[in-house]
């Protein structure tokens, strides 16, 4: 095949699975791909996956459980709990008018966890309950003095771990890999909530077969 024609090709198979990408990304992916297929590689946590797919989510969840052994001791130094706490927080401080169950949807968690995350948070201090001024029935939930405070030297403690653990990655690699896994992100942020109502069968035919 011509040269021109294939650089043509592989820009638009990417530009179809990557619509809001640039240019200039698809030349870091282009000079990331070169590279990095060069490269052979072990995991510390066992055999490698014989699929791309069933690999990438064991990098994924290793690596999310790499930051938990150090966010844990980081976040119960400043007084909170753990992520799912901070996020609580962050949420609150992020997104308006947000009762309890949007904060526990936003992340994922089962309504009886979730409530026990939020009552724990109301005892530090560092969540308080508000009227809903559009429904009596209703409370909003709103960060404490102390509640922001903490969610400051949270931020300053998150971003040190962050720097070590990513500190070998240049800043157009890391956002090559937000541009590649955000449309998965968002696709399913919406869908998996409602998703747990239906058996997994029906998930696979309607992602597979539409």
């Amino acid at each position: 095949m011509n040269k021109t024609a294939e650089i043509v090709n592989r820009w638009v198979e990417f530009e179809s699975r990557h619509p809001e990408a640039t240019i200039h990304d698809f030349y870091r992916y282009e000079l990331i791909k070169e590279r990095e297929g060069k490269k052979s590689f072990t995991f510390l946590g066992g055999v490698i996956p014989p699929k791309a797919d069933q690999i990438l989510v064991k990098i994924l969840d290793r690596i999310i459980k790499i930051h938990r052994v150090y966010n844990q001791n980081l976040l119960r130094n400043i007084g909170i709990g753990g992520m799912d706490e901070f996020l609580y927080l962050n949420n609150v401080q992020h997104l308006e008018n947000l009762r309890k169950i949007d904060i526990i949807n936003t992340n994922f968690n089962e309504l009886s966890s979730g409530l026990l995350i939020i009552e724990r948070l109301i005892k530090k201090g560092l969540l308080v309950e508000m009227p809903d001024p559009n429904d009596k029935r209703s409370k909003l939930m709103e960060l404490t003095d102390l509640g922001k405070e903490k969610l400051n030297a949270c931020y300053c403690a998150l971003n040190k771990l962050n720097e070590v653990i990513f500190n070998h990655l240049e800043e157009d690699e890391l956002s090559l890999c937000i541009q590649i896994l955000k449309p998965i992100e968002t696709k399913f942020s919406s869908l998996c909530i409602l998703d747990k109502k239906l058996d997994f069968e029906e998930v696979y035919n309607r992602e597979l077969n539409s």
